[in-house]
């Protein structure tokens, strides 16, 4: 009993340092009247050290990354190259714009009488389409 408690102990232990392993230090250090920062401990004087831990990306702005990463890629033709300057289609909405109009239309269809329910529906939609 005694060796499975131990265990559960150490493995514990394991688990809780591994979640932080991946966490780097960060030194800023002062050398000749230059200020620098570095992953490895100062030579000179170290004016401040901590660690940096990445911070968690909402799925929503993976969304919003991975979109503006497709609106950024060049258009191809078949054939692999570029395409000219003068044959170029107009681009396609992106989904804050199309956002943008569904609330105008909705706000114009509605006109003085639109509720905060109905506000707060295309503001949202909006907020989450170009954020």
């Amino acid at each position: 009993m005694r060796y499975v408690t131990r265990l559960t102990v150490i493995t514990l232990l394991t688990c809780f340092f591994a979640m932080t392993a991946h966490s780097q230090p960060v030194f800023k250090c002062s050398e000749a009247g230059t200020v620098s920062y570095q992953s490895l401990p100062c030579e000179g004087a170290t004016l401040r050290s901590w660690d940096a831990t990445p911070d968690a990306v909402a799925p929503s702005m993976q969304t919003r990354i991975a979109s503006l990463r497709r609106e950024a890629r060049p258009e191809r033709r078949a054939s692999g190259r570029y395409r000219s300057g003068r044959s170029r289609k107009a681009p396609a909405a992106t989904a804050c714009e199309r956002a943008r109009k569904g609330r105008a239309e909705a706000y114009a269809k509605a006109g003085l009488k639109r509720d905060f329910a109905l506000s707060s529906h295309w503001d949202n939609r909006v907020h989450d389409a170009c954020w």
